[in-house]
């Protein structure tokens, strides 16, 4: 439980320290006198967002502490290590400054801002006192019923289901798109790849085409060259093989003679060999050089069909070549599409049936917790002075193609204040003071259910009065017997509940405006709530009334 907040230089308090004790808390005074700055105070010890100018005017920096009494079997949330909390006792703190930027202590160690977050929210809940206007926004109620409930694990496997769900449908609906706009594509190109695909090209083939068409076109030239150059190597009398074999004979001496010279006689049978393979290859060339009009037409036709393909698609033959292969890829990738398309079809039906699966689990045990509250709240409203009410939760089944990460339903709350009404939705009929007193039903069943360390109400009475803030009073200190309250309020009547009373008041010293928090002795605490009745004069009377009220044994009998 909080023992000790000490608060300096936040928004117009100076310094203040206040002391807490177990039970019901309170602290009252004037409007405007600092109450609900006091609770913001305590929101940024437990890690909550710094608003634009706290700091104090003239203040380079703020400061907040916290000494925390842990309840017994208390332990760290997440990680952090359990040996830093020594004797049961837990110091926060958090130190703002004008630059926007805080420190975060936890018994004087530097701590990240989500860890004083963490650990704030094990210690201490606040309850707003606008949040009573959740209830007029039927979007918000599943989350009440949820909370009631203890789905949150249900709830975050459906969530998940749900993301995987529509995740899958994404891909169902990219491969999709891919695969039409492929399709239309290859619609598109389906004559340009038969047309070239017809053509069967081949790498280099009009260079070899040009090259044939150049010796077919000088046949006659290319036979009378080869036969006069035959012809002259070894055909007619005087030739140069028969000049080779005077030559060798010449050699063949000089071997003789010097045998270092046998090298020459090798080079030279190699030149007269190599001569007549020369020889024979140029008779070849010359027997088979013949013209092939047929062929030269269809080398002629070819090459226009290269040309004109060329001009049609500006490109080279090897780009032809490559565009008949992307064309040819588009066809594979329209095949390798189809069949993602299938695994992707059962993927989305398998992903549905899960998340399906999950919500009509959490559908389940939603219909069974809102039962619970439904019977609950209606024992709360009866001890809130609303004994004849009627709360309902609504289900209203979403289409399963419609589902959402919440699950298969809408939910809304329902109220028939009077005996013999209808009950219609709460935004419809419920007036300031039955929210109020539903909101702090539904918190008190919250409070009761999550046994935090601290429960802090920071004027949840708006609205109420008479006879039903005594009922919500007594609800509060009932609550205060099992954990630590500390409530904000303007009536009286729960004020003088409390087991500890604290005045906040505003002072204006040298200039400045600053707060005070007192704690009240049974005299103060007298005068306080006469002020807080609104008579004009505090007559003994009025005293006697006030002590009335305080008395414990006389609150519990008007509880």
């Amino acid at each position: 439980m909080l023992r000790y907040l000490k608060v300096s230089n936040v928004a117009i308090i100076d310094h203040v320290d206040v002391e807490f004790h177990e039970g019901f808390n309170v602290l009252t005074g004037e409007t405007g006198a600092g109450k609900s700055i006091l609770i913001g105070a305590l929101n940024l010890l437990l890690g909550g967002k710094v608003p634009g100018d706290i700091i104090r005017t003239g203040e380079e920096e703020a400061l907040v502490e916290g000494l925390f009494d842990l309840p017994e079997g208390f332990s760290l949330p997440g990680n952090l290590d359990q040996s830093a909390v020594p004797g049961g006792e837990l110091v926060l703190a958090r130190r703002l400054f004008q630059s926007g930027r805080s420190r975060c202590l936890l018994n004087g160690n530097l701590v990240p801002q989500a860890t004083l977050q963490a650990v704030g929210n094990s210690l201490v809940s606040i309850f707003g006192q606008h949040e009573h206007h959740a209830l007029l926004h039927p979007e918000e109620h599943v989350e009440i019923v949820d909370r009631s409930g203890e789905l949150s694990d249900k709830r975050s496997e459906t969530a998940r289901a749900f993301h995987e769900w529509k995740r899958r449908m994404r891909e169902l609906e990219e491969t999709r798109t891919r695969l039409a706009a492929l399709e239309q594509l290859s619609r598109e190109n389906s004559e340009a790849a038969a047309e070239l695909a017809a053509a069967q090209l081949k790498t280099g083939e009009e260079q070899e085409l040009v090259q044939e068409k150049e010796i077919l076109g000088k046949a006659v030239q290319i036979r009378e060259r080869a036969f006069e150059a035959h012809y002259e190597l070894y055909g007619r009398s005087g030739s140069i093989m028969e000049r080779f074999a005077d030559i060798r004979k010449a050699v063949d001496f000089l071997v003789s003679v010097n045998p270092k010279l046998a090298g020459v006689r090798e080079n030279l049978e190699e030149a007269m060999y190599r001569a007549e393979d020369v020889a024979l290859e140029l008779r070849e060339v010359a027997e088979h050089a013949e013209s092939d009009p047929a062929r030269l037409e269809k080398i002629e036709e070819r090459l226009a069909l290269i040309r004109r393909l060329k001009r049609k698609y500006g490109t080279d033959l090897e780009g032809l070549l490559a565009h008949l292969k992307d064309l040819s890829q588009e066809a594979g990738e329209i095949l390798d599409l189809r069949g993602r398309l299938r695994k992707a079809e059962e993927a989305v039906q398998a992903a549905r049936e899960a998340y399906l699966r999950a919500a009509r689990v959490l559908s389940q045990a939603r219909r069974e917790a809102a039962v619970a509250l439904e019977r609950s709240l209606k024992k709360e409203l009866a001890e809130l002075a609303m004994p004849e009410a009627e709360f309902f939760v609504s289900f209203q089944p979403l289409d399963e193609d419609q589902g959402a990460a919440m699950g298969l339903e809408k939910v809304e709350f329902l109220l028939a204040s009077n005996p013999g009404e209808a009950a219609r939705p709460l935004a419809h009929i419920a007036s300031g003071g039955e929210l109020s007193r539903i909101m702090l039903a539904l918190k008190a069943l919250q409070v009761d259910a999550a046994s935090t360390g601290s429960v802090i109400f920071d004027e949840v009475d708006a609205g109420i009065g008479g006879h039903t803030a005594l009922a919500v009073g007594s609800r509060l200190a009932r609550v205060a017997r099992r954990q630590q309250v500390l409530c904000v309020t303007h009536l009286h009547q729960i004020a003088a509940l409390a087991d500890h009373h604290l005045s906040v008041r505003k002072r204006v010293r040298q200039g400045r405006t600053m707060i005070e928090v007192t704690a009240l002795d049974q005299e103060a605490r007298v005068n306080e709530l006469a002020r807080m009745i609104g008579a004009p004069h505090c007559s003994d009377e009025l005293k006697e009334h006030v002590r009335r009220l305080i008395n414990p044994t006389t609150a519990e009998a008007q509880g």
